[in-house]
């Protein structure tokens, strides 16, 4: 690259990645087909990515030819085409994409993210490096090197407002549901800095050509150069908003800002002089020998070129403002008007942001489409989160629904007496069989040592959950703490990383807030659980002591004729009680069947098919995977349940004439048996009455069971991968304060030495001597000349 008083963006590092390989990984993890199976594109991509990183690293780019830079760029849209297609089939996580920031410093802390978009962030970031270096390589002393440079210019500036316009849209989604959070380099202010200043030097390029025209009105050249300072200026306030563009940077900025609002006033002073405005003329000279000592202060760090064209324009300002100001004062003697009286300059913008057309057309590359016979993830993933919707749904709707119909038929029985009573009068001295079948149901189930067991393992899974709640609340308290720390060293306006405290902190806050909520509930409910437990303890022990056990707390009771209508009742009720058991022995068997239903029938096929048919219509314009689409699908899917859904109504309807039946049947048997019963046979009844009650409760007391083991395995699932977020959030936001040490650092030294300037600019300014004109200097026009467009 040849010297030149502008100046193009240096393009961001990154890491070397061997990408082929990270995809071939992903696919063999997360993907049902294997990886050879794409071998070509894998390298392609390997390679297309080390040539990107060969660009991005080798500082020989910076002087590559123009046939070079466009053979670069042309590198990185093929490249950033491949990532939108990565993006369809693959899942962020699989692959680390490490940048450094070089945009105001060499020593930079690298970013890494686990997202393609943080992928293409960088590439069009990339891409308006490679526009700025092709602007900044146009030959300036030609019309057409002009023109181009110009061009390449609002390319840049296209290419950064693209930057910015990503970067929003990320901000814009709520936190939950970001794929990464935009590193600091890209905040706002740094970012349309870049952008304006692109647009400031294709402003100036247009100036420079008007310049070169000898018939070119001076109010003309005015209105472009304080268009120029105009972009100049928004530069330099954005620049001085962020701390991370460079001291060099903002001084060169600050000198063009002023020197082009400097040269806008030189020409209103000429075009004043020629409709012999004298008062005019001193006033305009006099704001630009105003901006031309405010500037003076910024020269430190400027590249000599720009000083030299500064020093020029300095000079010829300091002689016509004191030729003009004579002659007023001797012979024209008008009067000075202020600045606040003088027509302002409008500028006249002939630039603007420009976006390449290759990104609204990021044509397949020539090995595209890439991973065409590969199904993207997210149709594995929807298929793994519509399976286990699908498992939910057969949780739901059929096995819970079926169990609580048991369940309720049991309690129904229990709390009618139903059994307990047939027993206590036909089998005086035996014990019931559904007495017998419980307890070996207790002691096939452990006993009571099970479930004191099962009490344990509630109490350690108790205690790792609130383990995991404390150490999420430590992670939460080093936040706040060092969150605080930072603002008591800088302040809060000091405190320039994402303002994620009332965001994504909030969120996390509020999980472990939540998580601490939930564990206080089942507290509550492992209490109320034991209290059940202590009620039967005392009979559950009757259950598992055996028969002998049962002997002895059944009592028996004395013999006796039962009348025949009471009989013919029993005989019905016994009848009733065995359509129950063969109404539970169904459905155990319906169970199995549905569970093997469900087991065969996976909808991944069904996505797949749906993708191969109508791969096209699947996406939106924005190339995201419509959900409704697959959500028919899914509806469709579970078409497959609905004759066991039919089953499961039926059969309820089947326990509901039961009952009926049941209830009109113990209604005609309690007006026999009243009149009937003996006091030895209520006792027995009694006793029998208490175990089938107890066998109620213990079948509650499982269930309860199993839901608590299940609520603190999900609970420890989901509290790791809070505890997992809140690190990764603790180390980014640790990571951001470093960044913004660094950053504060540059910035508040480059204060000082801007103050340093200043004292050293006034004390020279005592000094100052008005010297004679030097000859004129590189890239700056002639004051005497008429200039105009071609």
């Amino acid at each position: 690259m040849h010297s030149s008083n502008l100046l193009y963006v240096p393009l961001r590092n990154t890491q070397a990645l061997d990408l082929g390989k990270e995809l071939s990984n992903a696919i063999a993890l997360k993907f049902f087909q294997p990886a050879s199976l794409f071998e070509q594109d894998l390298n392609y991509l390997t390679s297309l990515r080390d040539k990107v990183t060969g660009i991005s690293n080798d500082d020989s780019s910076l002087s590559a030819s123009i046939v070079q830079l466009e053979s670069f760029q042309l590198t990185l849209f093929t490249y950033l085409s491949c990532l939108k297609e990565l993006d369809k089939k693959f899942f962020d996580g699989c692959v680390d994409f490490t940048w450094f920031p070089t945009i105001y410093s060499k020593r930079s802390t690298p970013v890494t993210s686990d997202s393609f978009q943080y992928e293409e962030l960088n590439i069009i970031f990339q891409i308006g490096c490679i526009y700025s270096l092709m602007g900044f390589g146009q030959s300036r002393h030609l019309d057409e090197g002009l023109k181009k440079s110009c061009q390449y210019f609002q390319l840049a500036a296209g290419s950064f407002t693209k930057v910015q316009q990503q970067v929003d849209r990320i901000v814009q989604t709520p936190v939950e549901n970001r794929q990464f959070d935009p590193p600091l380099d890209f905040q706002k202010e740094t970012i349309q800095c870049l952008s304006n200043l692109m647009l400031a030097q294709a402003q100036e390029t247009v100036w420079q050509k008007a310049i070169n025209n000898d018939t070119t009105k001076d109010s003309i050249v005015a209105r472009l150069s304080f268009q120029t300072f105009v972009f100049y200026s928004e530069a330099f306030r954005l620049g001085q908003l962020s701390s991370f563009i460079r001291l060099e940077w903002i001084n060169h900025i600050a000198i063009k800002k002023f020197h082009f609002l400097a040269a806008a006033h030189l020409r209103s002073s000429i075009a004043s002089l020629n409709s012999f405005q004298y008062g005019e003329q001193v006033a305009h000279l006099r704001i630009a020998q105003q901006a031309i000592d405010k500037a003076g202060k910024y020269k430190r760090y400027v590249n000599q070129f720009v000083l030299e064209d500064f020093s020029g324009l300095s000079e010829t300002i300091a002689i016509k403002l004191r030729v003009a100001e004579k002659d007023n004062d001797l012979i024209y003697l008008r009067i000075v008007p202020k600045e606040s009286d003088l027509k302002p300059i409008v500028g006249v913008s002939m630039v603007k942001p420009i976006e390449s057309d290759k990104f609204g057309d990021l044509l397949p590359s020539a090995r595209n489409p890439l991973f065409a016979d590969l199904i993207p993830y997210v149709i594995i993933n929807y298929a793994q989160a519509m399976r286990e919707r699908q498992e939910d749904f057969v949780q739901s709707k059929i096995y819970d629904p079926l169990q609580s119909l048991n369940l309720l038929m049991t309690k129904f029985l229990v709390e009618r007496d139903i059994e307990s009573n047939i027993d206590s009068l036909e089998q005086p001295e035996n014990i019931p069989d559904s007495i017998i079948n419980h307890s070996r149901e207790i002691m096939d189930h452990g006993g009571i040592s099970s479930i004191e067991w099962s009490f344990s393992e509630l109490s350690k899974l108790n205690k790792e959950c609130s383990h995991l709640v404390v150490e999420c609340q430590k992670r939460i308290d080093i936040y706040r703490q060092e969150d605080e720390m930072i603002k008591r060293m800088h302040g809060p306006s000091g405190d320039i990383r994402p303002n994620t405290s009332s965001d994504a902190s909030d969120i996390l806050i509020a999980k472990v807030d939540k998580m601490r909520e939930y564990l206080k509930q089942a507290e509550l409910g492992d209490k109320t659980i034991i209290e059940k437990y202590n009620g039967i303890a005392p009979v559950l022990k009757v259950f598992v002591g055996g028969y002998s056990s049962l002997n002895k707390f059944i009592p028996n009771s004395n013999y006796a004729k039962l009348d025949e209508n009471l009989s013919l009742v029993i005989s019905e009720l016994r009848d009733c009680v065995s359509k129950w058991e063969t109404i539970k022995s169904d459905r155990s068997q319906f169970i199995i069947r549905v569970e093997k239903k469900n087991r065969e029938n996976t909808i991944l096929p069904k996505l797949i098919e749906e993708y191969k048919q109508n791969k096209e219509s699947l996406y939106d314009s924005e190339g995201q995977i419509k959900s409704t689409n697959l959500e028919l699908i899914y509806e469709a899917h579970l078409k497959i349940l609905d004759q066991d859904l039919a089953y499961l109504q039926q059969t309820k309807q089947d326990q509901q004439q039961l009952e009926h039946q049941i209830e009109a049947l113990n209604s005609k048997f309690l007006a026999h048996y009243h009149t009937s019963v003996s006091s030895t046979q209520l006792q027995r009844q009694q006793a029998l009455q208490s175990l089938d009650a107890a066998y109620v409760k213990y079948l509650e007391i499982i269930s309860n069971l199993e839901e608590g083991v299940k609520f603190y395995h999900d609970f420890i699932n989901k509290g790791t991968r809070l505890l997992h977020e809140l690190e990764e959030y603790l180390g980014k936001r640790r990571m951001e304060s470093r960044e913004l040490e660094m950053a504060l650092s540059n910035h508040q030294q480059r204060i000082k030495e801007q103050q340093q300037k200043t004292a050293l600019s006034s004390q020279a300014a005592v000094r100052q001597e008005i010297v004679s004109p030097k000859g004129q200097k590189t890239n700056i026009w002639n004051p005497d000349s008429g200039i105009k467009f071609d």
